[in-house]
């Protein structure tokens, strides 16, 4: 390291610098190239330190908003899972995806507290406001329409759009900003987004086969 304080200087000063600039700024310049000034050193830390407080800001932020959304997915398939009592297979069917969704938020739970760990990808995905403002007002859309009552018809079309909806493009990318210990063993114990979907729209197709007469009256 060069200019007014050299790589000697931090060694003879660690007290010093680590009191004055942090212990970040003094471990950082203690393995630091040759070209390098303290000064470089000291605004690189700050960098990654405001990088750091916006991305757990940023991203807690939205975790917390997609927890909401997944429990309020998993409220409103329970909901249609008793209006939908008389046809057994389309009931049990939304009381398996509400408990799809349960899994989703526990995830994201998990995401969060790693996240408040600091173990997050730099590179995580970013999430744009509009698209997250525009499922906000479609989830408040569906609340209303599944507590005034739909036709299995209604029913179905919504969770085709809940489910190839941000939800699960938000769910994926938020999962995967993170550096998770015991990753897999951790997802085994719920049905993630690709087998999730998957299921959705076998069953929902399955349905307006089945019950076409209810479907196409």
């Amino acid at each position: 390291m060069q200019g007014v304080i050299t790589t000697k200087s931090i060694l003879q000063n660690p007290l010093v610098i680590i009191e004055g600039f942090g212990l970040r700024v003094f471990i950082n310049a203690l393995f630091a190239d040759k070209d390098a000034t303290f000064l470089d050193i000291i605004n690189q830390c700050q960098e990654l330190d405001a990088h750091k407080d916006m991305a757990r800001m940023n991203l807690s932020e939205i975790v917390n908003q997609f927890i909401g959304y997944e429990l309020k997915a998993q409220e409103l398939y329970t909901i249609l899972s008793k209006n939908f009592s008389e046809l057994s297979d389309v009931s049990a069917f939304f009381k398996n995806i509400a408990t799809h969704e349960e899994g989703h938020a526990i995830v994201l739970a998990r995401v969060r507290r790693e996240i408040e760990r600091g173990h997050y990808w730099k590179e995580s995905k970013q999430i744009h406001i509009a698209e997250v403002e525009r499922f906000d007002r479609f989830m408040k859309e569906a609340e209303a329409a599944v507590r005034s009552g739909v036709s299995l018809a209604e029913a179905l079309m919504l969770v085709d759009r809940i489910e190839g909806s941000e939800i699960n493009i938000v769910f994926e990318n938020l999962n995967k900003s993170v550096d998770m210990k015991s990753r897999k063993r951790f997802e085994k114990f719920f049905v993630m987004t690709s087998e999730h979907v998957g299921f959705c729209e076998k069953q929902t197709a399955a349905f307006r086969k089945k019950y076409a007469a209810l479907v196409n009256p």
